[in-house]
């Protein structure tokens, strides 16, 4: 069943929401009542740091009261080269629940306006999902390359 939701920027008001979200992402459960509210009442100084930052965008799907899906962007400038800058897709996400109701292409549709707003000319992405894939591609991604992921904790 499709539900109408809205596309909200995640601020220092609603993080809750967004936090709920990934606790359900990373547990495959949702929160008690009783954390949820433990949830609205905490918020950790770096997370609040982050969020203030102007090349860092975090943009969820709310429906009702509650967040169904995020998309985290990342605009990284290139100086001396064009484009100027690329704005990454880091993360998106959408609940199982909440699947196959165009949240995902509306997410990137925001992602879309910011390099628009940003004027530069192009998002990126990494992926080695094969459905993400296939989203991002009708939404007018493109395979550059084949690319090796890689990541370190020093």
């Amino acid at each position: 069943m499709n539900q109408s939701f809205e596309i909200v920027k995640v601020t220092k008001d609603n993080y809750h929401l967004y936090d709920d979200l990934v606790y359900l992402r990373l547990n495959g459960k949702e929160r008690s009542e009783k954390e949820k509210e433990v949830s609205k009442t905490k918020i950790d100084l770096r997370i609040l740091k982050e969020l203030k930052k102007d090349d860092f965008f975090v943009y969820a799907a709310l429906i009702g009261d509650q967040f169904v899906g995020w998309i985290h962007g990342i605009y990284i400038p290139k100086i001396g080269k064009w484009p100027m800058g690329i704005l990454y897709i880091d993360e998106l996400w959408v609940s199982a629940n909440f699947r196959r109701q165009g949240i995902a292409t509306a997410l990137i549709k925001k992602i879309v306006e910011i390099k628009d707003e940003l004027e530069i000319d192009c998002i990126r992405v990494y992926t080695e999902n094969k459905a993400a894939k296939k989203l991002y591609q009708k939404c007018g991604l493109y395979v550059i390359n084949q690319s090796f992921f890689m990541e370190g904790k020093f």
